[in-house]
């Protein structure tokens, strides 16, 4: 969890553009504040999307046997489907997420159906990346994200190109403390310091599919 709090950071934002800070946003949230927040939001997605420590995990889809249907979370970013099935023609499977009213759930794109009966018997598997409310992304992610935003906001509403090169420093320095907290939240190695992508490209299994990693889509 992290100690930095939305408020704090649409402060931030304001700041670094010269304007006063807020006391809350719902009473005193006008244009400026609406813009910060928008920021805020855009680089809080932008950031979770690469994948972090507390956001991507391998999971065992669930056939729901009311619907056929493989129901996705709700807060679902991206989906990396882990395995290897063809249809009866001989087609590989490959996936995608549709939102359904207020569901999301896993779509079949070869098949262009949501009905996962004739795969039932199958253990499948993905890496799902999910959106992370503020409150639980930690303060040294939080302060990468609050400078990126505070940035581009002082661009957007005051364009000073000297106060740019200053909040520029300050990007590099916390974006450099996000991803270094990060990666020591995964507890990598020189040995195994690559994205998880290209870990399991290296350490592919063995036997199975020949073309085990072209296979393979990820949705965003």
């Amino acid at each position: 969890m992290g100690q930095m709090s939305r408020l704090d950071a649409v402060n931030q934002c304001l700041l670094a553009a010269g304007e006063a800070i807020v006391s809350d946003l719902e009473n005193q949230s006008g244009v400026d504040t609406s813009i910060a927040e928008y920021l805020l939001d855009s680089y809080t997605e932008d950031y979770q999307l690469r994948g972090l420590a507390n956001n991507i995990y391998v999971k065992t889809l669930e056939l729901d046997p009311a619907t056929s249907k493989i129901y996705l979370p709700t807060n679902i970013m991206s989906l990396d489907f882990g395995t290897y099935i063809t249809n009866e023609d001989g087609y590989t499977i490959r996936v995608s997420i549709k939102s359904e009213g207020s569901n999301f759930i896993l779509w079949n794109v070869t098949d262009q159906t949501s009905d996962w009966s004739d795969y039932s018997s199958y253990d499948l598997k993905a890496t799902l990346t999910v959106k992370l409310a503020w409150e639980d992304i930690d303060t040294p992610g939080q302060r990468a994200i609050t400078s990126s935003a505070a940035r581009r906001y002082q661009m957007l509403t005051q364009g000073d190109e000297g106060m740019d090169a200053y909040l520029q420093q300050d990007e590099m320095i916390y974006n450099a403390m996000g991803k270094a907290r990060d990666i020591d939240s995964k507890g990598r190695t020189i040995w195994d310091a690559a994205d998880y992508k290209k870990k399991r490209s290296v350490f592919r299994q063995s036997g199975g599919n020949p073309n085990f990693r072209s296979w393979r889509g990820r949705t965003s």
